[in-house]
């Protein structure tokens, strides 16, 4: 039963890891983000959001990740539904940079001209964000399809492991 208990915990806790340490480098990026967008202009409110976001997010996956580990589904869930909202923040940073901020100051437009370079920097900008549009899509969008998929594993391993089974192998170091 320990080594059955073991086998089936095994991909909640490779999850777990993945989301405790990912909750980490949102949480550090959050709040990099948060002083960044302090610091400038009020049009980085949506640069703010993005970063309270990412706090949010990370502080939540830190919290839920030994939930998981030890074959909370709703943890599971929740780390799903919270890799989307972050989708969704970046999205609409992206959508509002692309079409709604400028995506470069007039000054930095004159001073390249200045220069002889002629370049369309709000077009670059523009193919950067959907650059990270894209980036996000794929990443945001696979974490929580992979959260996702931990449900079924975490309700099997509650219902077929005893609790007894549970406790010991969550006692063992990882």
């Amino acid at each position: 039963m320990l080594t059955r208990a073991a086998t089936q915990r095994a991909p909640l806790a490779r999850a777990a890891k993945l989301a405790t340490s990912n909750g980490m480098g949102y949480a550090v990026f959050g709040v990099l983000t948060v002083l960044l967008s302090l610091s400038t202009a009020l049009a980085d409110l949506a640069a703010l959001g993005v970063g309270l976001t990412l706090v949010f997010v990370g502080i939540s996956a830190r919290r839920l990740g030994p939930r998981l580990r030890d074959g909370d589904a709703d943890a599971a869930r929740a780390l799903a539904r919270n890799e989307l909202i972050l989708l969704a923040a970046i999205t609409i940073y992206c959508l509002l940079m692309v079409t709604v901020v400028p995506a470069t100051s007039t000054e930095l437009d004159d001073a390249l001209k200045q220069t002889g370079y002629n370049f369309d920097m709000a077009g670059l900008a523009r193919g950067f964000y959907a650059i990270v549009f894209v980036i996000t899509l794929l990443y945001q969008g696979g974490l929580a399809r992979h959260f996702r998929r931990q449900v079924p594993l975490a309700e099997e391993y509650v219902a077929q492991i005893p609790e007894w089974a549970r406790e010991a192998v969550s006692s063992l170091p990882a």
